[in-house]
């Protein structure tokens, strides 16, 4: 117990070490991916603030648009860091205690995926420290990339997937999986896809090695039920909203090769740190493939296989266009944290092996504590870029790509740097159109820019939040359509002038946008989400099915401390 507490105290000061650039400079990073996650949890925190909690679409966040985000991107997970950022109140400290949350809890996860796998105490701590420092989790704090929040978890997912070659008695912990998987996908649902896919490469592999094969299957299919109840929040938001809606797909990346690979001159994505030490247990692994542990060849190689298909070896380009489905992955870049979360465990098993004592001579640990150093000072290097630029004259603005801003250096600063969250990003923002409700047939070739015209810069009416909605105003002198900056799914309820809307009164444009036929004199809109009864009594069934798994956790934690005192 005393061990672990003390390497909860190492991740701990290494995230503060990680976040101390930016903490002592007082910066805020605006990344690539830092004004929609901004707009995100926005959206959460006035809901929490204002007590007016509504579900699916955003009342606050995303220019009041009425746009359904956060029920696809991990609805708890948002609302969780809706709670950080009512607590804080500061766009800056928000930053500065998620950066320490997600750079912490990776190095729990993996010092937890070291320590049930075997590794020694001081490897366990070693390759955990070094996990922390990978792009995979550091991505967040230089770019806000919503990555890192999977690859904080991975190491749970591959806890439960080595448990199936480790374990042949008790290959499939029900719990376990079941909370890990449920975890994942409703935190980040790609990485909740790579996971089910290494699930597959273990489980086959495990179909030769387990004890009692029926019974594996018995508990797989219990869990993939249960995972299920405790994910119909996500599935059934998505069924749907595709039954009934044609949304737009996010962006599709159709030249992976030129844009979405491992790149060795970006010094953030691969040190070369880390990658001497993949060399060096790829090539442990070969001049000891005698004797290295199945288990340990099965983690290493395919970590080095998913390591290769992140650089520009795979013909990705081709296969993003013959089998359209893997353009879900945009980016390959993002197996990274994958193939670095099981190297480092196949580098920390390895070295287990190799020295089997208890305790490790110094010189060990003086050589880990210098690699860590060195690891530590290129992350510390990275993020003080990262943050520096806040303080430039002109442009304040890390990542400008596809990002449009009204106010830059210091009246911008200015603005996120009050007290007002919802200010700032009135000045700055980014028009990614995800999932908005699009005709069928339309063919929109600039989505980003049609979205900015119709929604961000629609500045000729007035949006008000109300309970459970949006309230639109402004004064016509004619009676023209006007587009009021709110989309409409097949859900959305449209009032005007306190009367439920007929067909005749208004229209959507090919993004899905209002366009209200004005009456001369003053107008009001309210615009409401009616989810169907199914979902409402499936929201209800999902929340009551995780208080009753927290319930049982905390019984089960309880009972255990009663055994041990």
């Amino acid at each position: 117990m005393k061990k672990n507490i003390f390497a909860g105290f190492v991740f701990l000061a290494l995230s503060l070490a990680i976040m101390m650039p930016q903490l002592v400079q007082h910066s805020l990073i605006l990344g690539g991916d830092s004004l929609f996650h901004f707009n995100r949890f926005l959206d959460t925190e006035q809901q929490i603030s204002h007590g007016n909690i509504q579900y699916f679409i955003s009342t606050y966040g995303f220019s009041q648009s009425g746009r359904i985000v956060n029920a696809l991107y991990g609805p708890y997970v948002a609302y969780f860091n809706g709670l950080i950022l009512y607590v804080v109140k500061s766009w800056f400290w928000y930053q500065i205690v998620s950066g320490i949350l997600v750079t912490f809890i990776s190095g729990v996860t993996m010092y937890y995926l070291a320590r049930i796998n075997r590794v020694q105490y001081n490897y366990s701590v070693f390759i955990a420290s070094l996990y922390m420092m990978t792009y995979g989790i550091t991505t967040w704090v230089t770019n806000q990339q919503f990555l890192a929040w999977g690859a904080m978890i991975i190491p749970l997912g591959l806890s439960v997937a080595t448990r199936l070659i480790r374990d042949p008695k008790t290959p499939i912990k029900l719990l376990e999986i079941i909370l890990v998987t449920s975890l994942f996908i409703e935190t980040h649902v790609l990485s909740a896809l790579f996971l089910i896919i290494i699930y597959s490469v273990f489980f086959i592999i495990a179909l030769f090695t387990v004890q009692d094969v029926k019974r594996l299957f018995k508990y797989l299919f219990v869990s993939i039920a249960v995972t299920i109840l405790l994910t119909s929040n996500i599935w059934l938001t998505m069924i749907n909203l595709y039954k009934d809606n044609h949304l737009l797909s996010p962006f599709q990346n159709k030249l992976p090769l030129q844009t979405g690979m491992v790149d060795f001159s970006n010094g953030d994505q691969l040190t070369l740190m880390l990658l001497i030490l993949f060399v060096i247990q790829s090539g442990l692994l070969i001049f000891r493939v005698t004797t290295t542990s199945f288990l340990t060849k099965i983690v290493t190689i395919l970590g080095i296989i998913i390591l290769l298909s992140a650089f520009p070896l795979f013909p990705w380009n081709s296969i993003f266009a013959h089998i359209p489905a893997t353009g879900i992955i945009q980016f390959p870049y993002r197996l990274l944290p994958f193939s670095e979360a099981l190297i480092l465990l196949g580098l920390g098993m390895t070295l287990t092996s190799l020295t089997a004592q208890k305790y490790l001579p110094q010189i060990y640990k003086l050589i880990m504590f210098v690699i860590c150093m060195v690891s530590l000072t290129s992350v510390q290097h990275n993020v003080y870029n990262a943050a520096k630029t806040w303080w430039s004259n002109n442009n304040i603005i890390k990542s400008t790509s596809n990002v449009t801003y009204t106010l830059n250096g210091d009246e911008l600063r200015k603005k996120f740097n009050s007290k007002n969250l919802t200010d700032p990003l009135l000045y700055v923002w980014k028009p990614t159109s995800d999932y908005v409700p699009i005709k069928k047939d339309a063919v929109i070739t600039h989505p980003y820019n049609q979205y900015n015209l119709e929604i961000n810069k629609n500045h000729t009416i007035e949006k008000k939040s109300i309970n459970g909605g949006i309230q639109v105003k402004w004064v016509s002198k004619d009676t023209k359509y006007r587009n009021i900056g709110v989309v409409k799914y097949a859900d959305t309820q449209v009032n005007i002038n306190n009367h439920q809307a007929n067909k005749n009164q208004y229209y959507t444009t090919n993004i899905g946008t209002i366009m209200i036929k004005s009456k001369v004199g003053e107008n009001s809109v309210i615009i409401t989400y009616h989810e169907p009864a199914f979902m409402k009594a499936a929201l209800t069934l999902n929340i009551i099915s995780w208080f009753i798994v927290i319930f049982v956790l905390t019984f089960r934690y309880i009972k255990a401390l009663a055994k041990k005192y």
